[in-house]
């Protein structure tokens, strides 16, 4: 009779446990979000966050010539009503602009149709210990020379980096989520273009509202997570947001409001751990009885 009654408590503070555990799972929250609002309106390669902890930097902007090798001039800027296009869409916050400039070789751009695919635009990085569930949002602006082809990838390691696929909302007309499975100079994969199927003048495009749900278990709990969005395409498919061969000299990508959330792992209230107590000491006694050759 007490072993049935030691089973029967165990039950109960098996079920409390789940409640225990239950009741501290939370929304999904802010990692880490760049609104470039604490940034001061100038030159910065590294953007702080604006919310939590992370980096933001520019990757291949120094390489190409463009049509020199230029020096990584990204820069913090107020958007402008007149920097708008057939979508309309304006931006009057601060932005931050992905760019290279004039160093010691002459002009430069650093946007170049040579680069790799995947080789040149944005990096944030965060730690996720603590969150799973991790999802990503950003808004992303191409001028009219700028590269038309934008991919998302991420990272759980810090070096190998992950193809996902982007979901368009918000006020994203004129833009086309794309799957490429056979031209050599285009990523392998997912990624957006930029008006190029209708043959529309694109460019100035505000995109906003831009998602991705990071699926893959690994990016969960991840001291090394990032994201970035790059080019993805290279060489012939490399294409102005005109549907023109990129022109190597002028244009540039923008991006606001990027943002990389997840949902905090539950624990444990306090008195949970007196609950599993409980339950190890059933266990326990169960093991003693078996040992002893007594059934219950």
């Amino acid at each position: 009779m007490k072993k049935r009654k030691l089973l029967v408590a165990a039950g109960v503070a098996v079920a409390a446990l789940g409640v225990h555990f239950t009741s501290q799972q939370a929304a999904a929250q802010v990692i880490a979000g760049w609104n470039f609002e604490n940034n001061t309106v100038a030159g910065n390669n590294s953007p702080a966050p604006s919310t939590g902890v992370g980096t933001a930097s520019s990757i291949g902007m120094n390489i190409y010539a463009t049509p020199n090798v230029g020096v990584t001039t990204d820069d913090v800027l107020v958007g402008k009503t007149s920097d708008t296009g057939n979508n309309t869409v304006a931006n009057t916050t601060n932005i931050w602009r992905v760019r290279a400039q004039a160093g010691t070789n002459g002009a430069a751009n650093g946007w170049s149709s040579s680069a790799p695919i995947g080789t040149q635009g944005a990096v944030f990085t965060t730690s996720t210990v603590g969150y799973n569930a991790i999802n990503v949002s950003f808004d992303w602006y191409a001028t009219t020379q700028g590269e038309g082809n934008l991919q998302l990838e991420y990272t759980t390691d810090g070096t190998t980096w992950k193809n996902t696929p982007i979901t368009l909302s918000g006020s994203d007309a004129g833009l086309v989520v794309l799957t490429n499975s056979t031209s050599p100079n285009t990523v392998m994969g997912s990624y957006v273009s930029n008006n190029l199927l209708t043959n529309a003048m694109a460019g100035q495009d505000w995109f906003t509202g831009l998602t991705a749900q990071i699926t893959d278990p690994a990016a969960a709990n991840d001291p090394n997570f990032g994201i970035e969005m790059v080019n993805a395409s290279t060489g012939a498919d490399c294409l102005s947001t005109q549907g023109t061969a990129l022109n190597n000299n002028s244009g540039n990508w923008r991006f606001d409001n990027v943002v990389i959330n997840g949902t905090a792992v539950a624990t444990p209230e306090p008195g949970s751990a007196a609950v599993v107590g409980l339950v190890g000491l059933v266990l326990l006694s169960r093991r003693r009885n078996r040992n002893a050759g007594q059934v219950l």
